[in-house]
Order: C-alpha cells, then structure tokens, then sequence
C-alpha cells in the first residue's frame, strides 16, 4: 500500500473519530460511537502492522503463492476478462478441456467484492489479492468486535476493551491465518461473526428482521466460493439456536423462558434466506458435484489433513513446536491448522468459564459448545464423531481437512475470552482454580524450556535435528514467557495495581506481540510467485497460431511451468491445476487415451505438447518447433485433429477413435459459452466437436434444435444431415437459471421481512 495513501486513511480516520466525539458532545449522535470507530481504525493499523512487509510490497505472502498464485489467480483474472468482454464467466475453456465456470463454486465472481474489482480493474496485479486477504482477515475481526458488542451478557455487552482484545485474537488466529493463500477460505469465514451478530440480535430481541439480515450476509459469504466454510457457518447457527434452546428449557427461571418456536423460526428464516439469495452459485455447484472426481470421494479421502492429538495439545499453547511454516514442518501427521488464538485468548477463555456470573455463564454454554464441537470435528480420523457426521450430515461426505472445524473453536473460545476479560478486569473477580491453572502452565512450560534447551546440547551433532529442536525451543520461550506475562499482568489487576485502561493497553500489547512473533513473518518470501506464468516467448510462439487449438501442459513441468497459466494468457489447455471439481467425464478420458502416440489422444485437439527439456516424445509423430526456453520444448503433434470434424453415420460414440483423415467443419464464431460450425457433409453423418459434454449446452442444426450425444462419455456430436449446415452449440444451464428466479424470490421475501419490521416499528 502506498504510504501516502496510508497517511491520507489515517487523517480521515482521526478526522471522523473527532467529528463522531464532538457530535456525541453536542447530543447529536449515541454514546460511544467514536469509540467504535476508533477500535475499528486501531485494529486496522494492527493489521498493517502484522502485515506490513506483504503489504508494502517488500516480501510476498505465502512463499510460494500457494492457491492464492497458482489457482485463484488465474481464475479471478479469466472472470475479468470475460466480464471486459462483456460476457458473464458461466463456462471456462482454457483448462482441462473445458469446465463449467459458474458450476466451480471457488470461482467467486458473483462475490461483491471480487465482482467490483473485476469490473474496475480487469488486468489487477497478483498483489491485490494478498491485499484482498488481509482486508478479509480486518473484517473478520471487526466482526468479532461487532457481535462481542451486540450480545448482552445478561443486560449489557462486554466493554469495549474485552471485545477489541478478543476481536485482536481472532483476526490473527492459527485457522485462519494458516490459509492466507485461500482466499475464499478466508472470505467466507470472515463473514461467519457478522452473521452470528445478525442472528443474535434477532433472538435476544425477537425481531425476524434480524434473522433476515443474518440470512442476506449469509448469501453473501457463500458468493466468495468455500462450501465448506458456509457449512461450517451453518453449523455454527444450528449449534447456537440448539444451544439457546437448551439452556432456555433449563433456566431456574421459568417467567425468562423464551420456548424454542422462535430460535427456530429465525434458524429456518436465515436459512431459507441464504440458500435462495445464493441460488445463483448453489444449483450450478450442485448439478457440478456429481459429475466431479470429488463425488467418488472414499472416507480415507475425506479424514486427510485432521488435527492429531499431539498436534492439538501442542497447538494450544504454540504453533512452532513442530516447525511453523510448509517450509519448517515436520512429524509424522499433515501441516493442518491448530488451535493456537494466543496464550492470552487461551487464559482468558478459561477464567471467562470459571469467574463468568451464573447469568453470563448460562449465555456462553452455547459459545462453549461451539468450541467444543470444533476441536471434536477437527480431530477427524482420531475421533469416532467425524464418522459419524459424514454418515448423518448431508455432503459433509464431500469436504476434507476436517482441521478446518477449528475456525468454530476460535470463535466460541474469543467470546469466551471477552467475558473472561470483563470478569477480571472490570469486575476483578478471582479464581483458585484459574489461580491453579495459571501456576500449573506455568510451571509445566518452564520444565518443557529446560528439557529443551538440554536437548539443544544433546543435538549439536545432527544438523537436521538440532534445527528442529532449536525452533521447539524458540516456540516454547515465546509461549512461556506470554503466559508468565499474562500472569503477571491478570495479578496486577486482582491487586489492583494497574488500572483497567493499563490493563487492557497491555493484555491487547502482549497477545499481539506473541501472535506476531509467531506468524508475522512465516511462510514468507521476496520472490514474486506470479512471476511464474511469465512465459512471453512460449506465449507469443503459441498465440501467433490463429487456429483454434489446446495445449498439452501434463507432463511434469513442475517449477517451470504454471499448470494454470492457459487461463492467464487466453490459451486452452488439456491440463491444469488440481482441482477436485475437476469433470470426471474428462479425467476418464484421459485415462482411456492410452498414450499420446494414439489417435484417441488426437481427438483432445491438441496441437502443441509443452515437456521439459530432454523429454522424448513418440517419434514420427511429433517435432520440435520451439525451444528450450528456460528449460521448456514445444513440440507440435503432426497428427492434429481441428476442433470440429465429420464422422459417418452409424459410428459408435462410446469407444471411438480419429480416423487417418478427417474433414473438418469451419469454425464461424467462437467464446466460451457460444460457437457456430459450417459443415458440408457429403452423406448424412456427425459433427464430432472437441469439446466437453456437459448438461447445460444446448445445439441447433439450420436453426432447429438438435440432441448432443456424448462421445467417449465426454465430447460432443451432433447428427447432421447431407449437405450444408450450420450447428450452434450455446451454453445456457437451467440451474443458474433457476438460481437467479430463486434469487428473486429470496429478494422478495428479504423486502417484505424489512417492510413488515419497519411497520412494526412505527406501531411499538
């Protein structure tokens, strides 16, 4: 960010803080609001600073892009070049042979803010994206903030200090900032506190309008494209409403009883709400999911990437035990999140569940049901529960890396932390057992850095060994000496030593502190990873081709070669990054070919073969035209077949091949989602097109509708009759349709809730 821009940010920011404190001077506006405002710009700036060296430009953010560079590049910049176009994204040619775009949920271009950028700035740099990232990581925890200071604990929210220090915790917390390369991940959690917000205000104030606005940012956070981050936000609803719902049958108090109609009338509201205001993206994912790979999905599949119990105990505490960073780890388990929000978020949590009142306790048993559910789900293959959600949840089946579930943890165990902050620090409350757990961590941390630091002497002579054991001791120093810190500090309050503003400054000043020295400068790196789809010369050699052909990039280009660049530079390519929405129908293909030197390989239209250099290919078949440039040949496939071609009548469309010749179709018109082929047929016969079949394309012959009958399970031919024709193949999905009218009906249902809220209104 340009630090003009930043100063000129900064002074508006101060300006309208001191405009909201002179207007709450003069009456004109309600207390506190400034206040607000000023928390909101200090977390900003605590953001800026956590990420200060990714954002000016200095360092890039992960190291080596991860799906940020590889795989959300590209396709944010295909959606933009559409949409410059003028054309909506609904289907992507340029990777795997084809794909319906609008059916890949990670796409989302329908996501207000990636769509305002896509209009405003079609060709942006890799580097709005980590800026993208960051925003959302702000925005998660001003959300925090916001739903801390929604929720009364009983009669009034925690102060603002206890929902700022939680608001710090989670915005830099380990679920979320060990995904800073998955924007979509990021983006849709982001939303999750919001919504919960939303939701809560509607029970605590039974007004539907609430629920309803809980249901419109609901729609908005599965926009940005990680179904099971909405999952998880889903969850998260149905788990507080059956807490509230629980908690309310067993209150002593039977006259504070709410019953369960309304909680669940809300749930229900926000629901239906979201899945029709989302329709757009839902129905076309859903018609996608059982034509993917990922539909086969075996259990063992779905359990990769769980939190293992060591992992998790270890996580509590620290995240650099056993190594931080993909470059750093080791252990016999995966890299997965961990339960890591700071030392200070961790204790605070606990006293918030020992010194809450009997009041505040009962509103935060759904919070802690939240967190416990999380940590359970995280565990994944290590726990009988995750087996049995994917037997009871529907598509739960469909998501891996249950160690995302965290993100659920880290939100139940801040809001508890905020209530332990107000208890201790406002009302100054005290424990024994808290007093407990704070000299038991204490000293069991103090033994770990002793055992070691003895192991640093015992190591010396094993490089790789002593590596590991150095970072371990790093990572223990700085965990025990935030919880010897927190201690300190949480004494100093119960004495009376400090004041609550000193206490706040400082127990915000420590967690920042420790979760910056543990990820502010992880996975980092000055290379520039979109620097990689830099291939001009293998580019330009292939876009001067002004035939319509693909490229065969699968073949082990591993650090030279961008498996997604197609997308970027406007080619079309049989290959791509892995993607598990990939079409099975084409993935079956590929493996039917049986090899490139076969003629059922030719019928993919490639053209061009990208190999690394040295790399044989069949002889005879294939030459050389291009290369090496930096450690790339191209070779050109002698035995081409065009995109359109005429076979004769009564050829079998499940097993066929090329023949040695063939009679192409000319090709009139072609874009993604519409093309025209002249066809002068001798006899009656096909028009094979090497294109995917996919429900959703629609053909015509001289204007009159014709069936596309799938070849090989995957292409597409159309019957033609003898002599001149025009084919038409359109890409028009019945479920994007069908989305967008259940859209409207969502709008309709979200205009007459606010028209009835506010007639409401008006009555009370």
């Amino acid at each position: 960010m340009n630090y003009l821009l930043l100063a000129l940010l900064l002074l508006l920011w101060l300006f309208l803080v001191s405009l909201l404190y002179r207007a709450e001077r003069r009456q004109t506006r309600p207390r506190g609001i400034w206040k607000d405002v000023l928390a909101g710009g200090l977390l900003w700036l605590l953001v800026y600073g956590f990420f200060w060296r990714t954002l000016s430009g200095d360092v890039h953010q992960p190291a080596d892009g991860g799906d940020l560079a590889s795989f959300l590049y590209p396709t944010y910049r295909f959606a933009a070049a559409e949409l410059a176009q003028g054309r909506l994204p609904l289907w992507n040619p340029t990777l795997y042979g084809g794909a319906p775009f609008i059916g890949d949920i990670q796409a989302g271009f329908l996501y207000p803010p990636n769509l305002l950028l896509f209009l405003l700035a079609p060709a942006f740099p890799y580097s709005v994206l980590q800026g993208l990232v960051t925003a959302h990581l702000f925005w998660a925890g001003l959300g925090m903030y916001v739903l801390l200071r929604s929720m009364r604990w009983p009669d009034r929210p925690v102060r603002r200090p206890a929902a700022f220090f939680a608001a710090v915790g989670f915005t830099f917390c380990d679920p979320l900032l060990i995904h800073f390369g998955n924007l979509n991940l990021v983006a849709v959690s982001s939303w999750m506190p919001w919504i919960l917000a939303a939701f809560v205000r509607a029970l605590d104030g039974r007004r539907l309008s609430w629920a309803a606005l809980a249901g419109l940012l609901l729609a908005i956070s599965t926009y940005a494209g990680h179904a099971q981050s909405t999952f998880y936000i889903g969850l998260a609803l149905v788990i507080y409403t059956a807490g509230r719902v629980a908690t309310d049958t067993l209150s002593a108090a039977r006259q504070q009883r709410q019953g369960w109609t309304f909680p669940v009338a809300s749930l229900v509201l926000t629901a239906v709400l979201g899945i029709l205001l989302a329709a757009p993206v839902l129905l076309p994912a859903a018609e996608l999911t059982v034509h993917t790979v990922r539909a086969e999905f075996t259990y063992q599949e779905t359990v990769a990437y769980s939190l293992a119990p060591v992992q998790m105990l270890a996580g509590f505490v620290t995240p650099g035990l056993f190594g931080r960073g993909p470059a750093l780890h080791w252990g016999l388990w995966e890299r997965v999140e961990l339960p890591y929000l700071g030392v200070p978020i961790l204790l605070f949590a606990v006293g918030g569940l020992l010194l809450a009142l009997p009041e505040q306790r009962r509103r935060l048993w759904p919070w802690s049901g939240l967190a416990l559910f999380g940590l359970v789900v995280a565990l994944g293959i290590y726990t009988v529960v995750h087996g049995w959600l994917t037997f009871l949840l529907p598509i739960f089946d469909q998501f891996r890396a249950p160690a995302r579930a965290l993100i659920l943890y880290a939100l139940g165990m801040c809001v508890m932390a905020a209530v332990g902050f107000d208890a201790i620090g406002v009302r100054i409350a005290r424990s024994s057992v808290l007093a407990a757990i704070l000299k038991g961590g204490a000293l069991v941390l103090g033994a770990a850095v002793v055992v070691i630091y003895a192991l640093l002497f015992v190591t010396q002579g094993d490089e790789t060994a002593f590596l590991r054991v150095s970072l371990a001791a790093l990572a223990l120093v700085v965990a025990a000496a935030s919880w010897l810190a927190t201690w300190a500090l949480i004494a100093a309050r119960q004495q009376r030593r400090v004041s609550l503003g000193v206490f706040a400054a400082l127990a915000v000043g420590i967690l920042f502190l420790e979760l910056a020295a543990a990820g502010a400068y992880t996975d980092i790196s000055e290379a520039d990873p979109a620097q990689s789809f830099d291939q001009p010369e293998i580019v330009d050699f292939l876009s001067a081709d002004a035939g319509l052909f693909r490229i065969d990039t699968r073949t082990n280009l591993e650090g030279l070669w961008q498996p997604d660049t197609a997308a970027l530079a406007g080619l079309q390519d049989v290959g791509g990054i892995a993607n598990p929405l990939g079409l099975r129908s084409f993935a079956d293909f590929w493996e039917s070919t049986g090899g490139r030197e076969t003629r059922r390989y030719d019928l993919l239209n490639v053209k061009y073969v990208l190999v690394r250099e040295g790399t044989p290919l069949p002889q005879g078949k294939f030459e050389r035209v291009l290369g090496p440039v930096n450690g790339i040949e191209v070779y050109e496939n002698s035995a081409f077949v065009p995109r359109a071609w005429l076979a004769r009548a009564g050829v079998d469309l499940t097993a066929l091949d090329a023949p040695a010749t063939v009679t192409a179709a000319t090709v009139r018109a072609y874009s993604a989602t519409h093309m025209a082929f002249d066809v002068q047929a001798p006899e009656a016969g096909y028009l094979v097109v090497s294109e995917l079949w996919y429900p959703g394309w629609t053909a015509t012959v001289n204007g009159a509708t014709a069936a596309i009958e799938p070849v090989n399970g995957a292409l597409r031919a159309v019957a033609v009759p003898a002599g001149a024709s025009t084919v038409e193949m359109t890409y028009r999905p019945r479920s994007f349709t069908w989305g967008l009218w259940a859209a409207l009906v969502g709008l309709a249902i979200l205009i007459a809730a606010t028209f009835f809220a506010q007639r409401n209104n008006r009555r009370t």
